[in-house]
């Protein structure tokens, strides 16, 4: 059986959204095109694929079209290809939550004018799409959920089969994230 790297999870004329979808110690990946603008949620970027700029140039994209990359939230499983994307293209940013920003910052030696902050409950704009950031503290004190279309990309706030984040990491908070989980489910998605 042939693995594909990516699916196509949403096409319309306005919007493309393709899911990367990784298996153990990573995460998800996800892009996002809108009349020619392409944007990437989190870039942890694991098994069974390798490159995220494999991946955009099976979609006829390169690192040049990637304006914005979104990040749910700190771990490393989320933002290990950050630095590799920068290097790649010097027009891109960054943009996470200001709870999270200054460890991925530190962590990845990556200058302030390469970074976006997001506080929650603002938009990101990709092309004509209008990508809504929600701040759902818990799994850490920065995680943030995106909501584009009926498609709303949680990083690690719940999972597909209905469990939810750890909250014994640095800056995980489970009050906090129960807050969160039902701040979502009241959303009309």
């Amino acid at each position: 059986m042939e693995m594909y790297p990516y699916i196509q999870a949403k096409s319309t004329e306005d919007l493309k959204i393709y899911a990367v979808i990784s298996y153990g110690l990573s995460s998800n990946t996800y892009i996002i095109e809108s009349h020619g603008e392409t944007a990437i949620i989190d870039v942890g970027y694991g098994p069974p694929h390798s490159n995220i700029i494999e991946t955009l140039g099976e979609l006829k994209m390169s690192t040049e079209d990637v304006r914005k990359v979104l990040i749910t939230h700190r771990h490393r499983d989320h933002t290990r290809d950050i630095k590799r994307l920068l290097e790649e293209n010097d027009n891109m940013k960054i943009y996470i939550h200001r709870n999270d920003r200054d460890i991925v910052m530190e962590n990845l030696k990556i200058g302030k004018d390469r970074i976006y902050t997001l506080y929650g409950d603002e938009n990101v704009n990709v092309g004509k799409a209008k990508i809504k950031v929600i701040h759902t503290p818990g799994h850490t004190s920065g995680s943030i959920c995106f909501q584009c279309s009926e498609i709303i990309f949680t990083g690690d706030l719940v999972f597909a089969n209905g469990e939810y984040g750890r909250t014994d990491l640095p800056t995980g908070n489970h009050k906090e994230l129960i807050k969160s989980l039902e701040r979502i489910l009241k959303l009309n998605i």
